[in-house]
């Protein structure tokens, strides 16, 4: 999906991981990251956020909620974490890492409601009156007002499989009324997702109806009194999201994932202000009926993979074309159209999403100055090995 945008914009990480992997220092199934090249997209995103107010929340799920690039980005400026899940919440708080935004595609579960509470928490997005209540009492314990975001749905808004959850806006009178009687609880956002998406027969990134039953969600909410203080609207950040998002001052706050590492669909049309910075590193296995097979393990259904360069060297680097694993298959293993040697290395550059793989994380500084250093190997969920 993205290979050959890499070639253009980014060659050296392509020579660096290859030139490590035939030196024997990293294994296969193995996501390679320019740090240096990360952090650059990273600044160039917030410059322009800090430009119109947005607060940014950095999303790391995709990238293995890494907690080195955690730390760097904070250091840059970010706010802190949007983490996902529970479980990822688990790795910041381990990690010491700020969190700005949690439960908003997976709510807490009430054995670490207490606990993140106590930890600290900017916004607590909920979508049942149960877990505002939860929320509520966790608070009590420690003395604060809790500020919550509401997640809110709209009858014509996409939501994906495995994520339907929020209040309609028909439900949001009830839930401030029941709500009065939470001391400790403060309703001060609305969020939804996706709120942008790219189109690819438009070639453009369009807000979707999501972004629209936001904005109805906090005139009501603001109605019925609540001070609306966060109007989140995720999905889709980097530098052209955002100066999409002039049109609606509304928004408050995003959260950057793939366009830390270049690697939205908008950057597969466009030469966008982000650089691709993330490769998939495997190497040949074997060879069988003319056709060589790489190393799997790092495979994600919406990744778009149709590539791959091959060969012991950069210079010798071929491309070839990859076969797919069943979708009822593990991906022990990638195919490739034609034999390749065995040991060779094999780079792909796709739409990832490591923290549902079982691959490693190598993150590389020094590249674009000759002078490259591993500086961590990580596992999917952020362990460092």
């Amino acid at each position: 999906m993205f290979l050959d945008k890499l070639c253009k914009t980014n060659p050296n990480l392509i020579q660096t991981a290859v030139h490590m992997h035939q030196q024997k220092q990293i294994l296969p199934d193995t996501y390679v990251v320019d740090v240096d090249q990360f952090l650059e997209n990273a600044k160039a995103i917030l410059q322009k956020a800090n430009e119109q107010n947005i607060e940014l929340y950095y999303m790391l799920k995709q990238i293995g909620r890494n907690p080195y690039l955690a730390k760097e980005l904070e250091k840059l400026g970010y706010k802190g974490a949007v983490v996902v899940d529970f479980k990822e919440a688990e790795v910041m708080m381990k990690n010491h890492l700020h969190i700005a935004h949690a439960g908003h595609l997976v709510q807490i579960p009430s054995m670490m409601v207490n606990q993140l509470i106590a930890y600290g928490c900017d916004y607590f997005t909920v979508y049942s009156y149960e877990k505002l209540v939860e929320v509520n009492e966790a608070a009590k314990k420690i003395g604060l007002v809790q500020k919550v975001c509401v997640r809110v749905i709209g009858e014509n808004d996409r939501i994906y499989s495995g994520q339907t959850a929020g209040f309609y806006l028909n439900q949001l009178e009830e839930l401030v009324q029941k709500s009065k009687d939470l001391k400790y609880i403060e309703i001060a956002g609305v969020d939804n997702f996706p709120c942008f998406l790219y189109d690819e027969v438009t070639k453009e990134i369009q807000a979707q109806e999501n972004l629209h039953t936001v904005f109805k969600a906090k005139k009501i909410l603001e109605d019925l009194g609540c001070f609306i203080q966060n109007v989140n609207a995720p999905s889709a950040t980097c530098v052209h999201t955002l100066e999409l998002m002039k049109q609606y001052p509304e928004i408050t706050s995003a959260e950057p994932g793939h366009g830390l590492s270049g690697t939205t669909p908008y950057h597969v049309d466009h030469d966008a202000e982000e650089i691709p910075s993330v490769l998939y590193l495997s190497e040949v296995s074997h060879v069988l009926d003319n056709h060589a097979y790489i190393y799997g393990g790092g495979y994600y259904r919406r990744g778009h993979i149709q590539n791959a360069l091959v060969g012991s060297s950069y210079e010798g680097l071929v491309k070839d074309s990859v076969i797919l694993p069943d979708m009822d298959s593990i991906d022990y293993h990638f195919g490739l159209e034609n034999p390749h040697h065995i040991g060779d290395s094999a780079v792909l550059c796709f739409r990832y999403q490591i923290f549902v793989t079982r691959s490693d994380v190598c993150l590389i500084k020094g590249i674009h100055s000759a002078k490259p250093e591993i500086v961590g190997i990580y596992d999917s969920l952020g362990g460092k090995k």
